[in-house]
């Protein structure tokens, strides 16, 4: 009884560990959905509207998600205190209080950072191109992010249920 008990466990338990490793993949394929929908809000409102960028910021930490939400909102909070001069710097620093929350790519990570030491440097023409290379971009991401997670969480899923097989049969 107690080795049924312990071999349904096991099984459980690796089945869960694959489902929830596989989600990784999802939840960074959202995660860049989200961002891809924050850039274009962002853009609607720096360039159509010519809103201050910490405006903007503040109309946007109303209509995203977390973890980018939080992002938003503290990097917001960050410039508007005036601590930070760069938008780059602050988002950095507001980074590092949700890094764990994100599951984004290293390259993901880069295009982000490169979009936000360009940001504001330039005048509405060279703004207008820094946003939509970066918005084609991060489409491009999404793709392979899609792609990924069309693979790899049957793939994990399906390990995690035959690991625990696998170990299930070697107790018995």
């Amino acid at each position: 009884m107690f080795k049924l008990a312990l071999s349904i466990g096991i099984f459980v338990i690796t089945s869960y560990i694959g489902f929830m490793y596989g989600e990784t993949f999802r939840k960074r394929q959202n995660q860049l959905k989200e961002i891809l929908k924050t850039l274009v809000l962002l853009k609607n409102d720096v360039l159509q509207c010519a809103t201050p960028l910490t405006e903007a910021l503040g109309n946007l930490d109303r209509k995203t998600d977390e973890p980018i939400c939080s992002l938003i909102n503290d990097t917001k909070n960050r410039l508007a205190e005036g601590d930070i001069d760069s938008i780059y710097d602050a988002t950095s620093e507001s980074y590092k209080n949700v890094r764990n929350e994100f599951n984004l790519e290293e390259y993901d990570l880069k295009l982000m950072r490169d979009f936000l030491r360009s940001l504001g440097n330039s005048g509405v023409y060279g703004q207008e191109a820094l946003f939509n290379m970066t918005i084609e971009e991060l489409k491009i991401h999404l793709e392979d992010a899609n792609e990924a997670a069309k693979k790899n969480i049957k793939l994990y899923r399906y390990i995690g249920m035959c690991l625990g097989a696998m170990i299930v049969i070697f107790l018995i």
